[in-house]
């Protein structure tokens, strides 16, 4: 009775594990035009909780193997398996994309991509290793926001030649139809 439940268990963890790994796939998938990505991870860029899931998975099958070996060894490997697709999910996941559409601030939070039309402003806040580029933005519903994304030293120079020529030239040029506006009112 406790191996069929144990082996209920884990089916069911890896068939979720598994089909969490398949629809952060799908959703990479559907990002078209890419110019360039990076991890946004944090703690040196490394998935916390599925690594320790399996850190914690892995000292019970050498405590239960030593101790008492009721549990097959099958439900661990199981359980190791279903933690490794968890872990390659959310690495694959916490990527920032950059498209020549917009920005997806991580494939796992496909659902608030920002457009680059949506942008009305824009600054840079170097921060040691990285660069915090602020956007404000307009949602759908035309509530004004604020996006920060964290871009890796190396990769601030690229980001920057993709970002400039999208909101430079459109920012710019609604200061300046701002300024005239007001000029016509003095």
């Amino acid at each position: 009775m406790l191996a069929a439940l144990h082996t209920i268990l884990v089916l069911a963890f890896v068939g979720v594990t598994a089909l969490l790994l398949c629809l952060t796939v799908m959703q990479r998938i559907r990002i078209r035009r890419v110019r360039m990505t990076w991890r946004t991870g944090r703690v040196k860029r490394l998935p916390i909780w599925p690594i320790l899931f399996i850190g914690v998975v892995a000292v019970f099958l050498v405590y239960a193997q030593n101790m008492f070996p009721v549990v097959r060894i099958s439900v661990f490997v199981g359980y190791l398996f279903g933690g490794i697709l968890w872990f390659v999910a959310v690495l694959l996941s916490s990527t920032s994309v950059i498209t020549d559409y917009g920005i997806v601030p991580e494939i796992g939070r496909a659902g608030e991509a920002i457009a680059w039309g949506q942008i009305s402003d824009y600054f840079e806040v170097p921060d040691g290793r990285r660069t915090f580029f602020v956007f404000i933005y307009e949602d759908l519903l035309g509530v004004r926001r604020r996006l920060e994304l964290a871009v890796p030293a190396i990769e601030v120079d690229r980001f920057r030649s993709i970002v400039r020529p999208k909101l430079e030239a459109r920012i710019e040029y609604a200061v300046q139809q701002f300024e005239e506006s007001k000029a016509l009112e003095k």
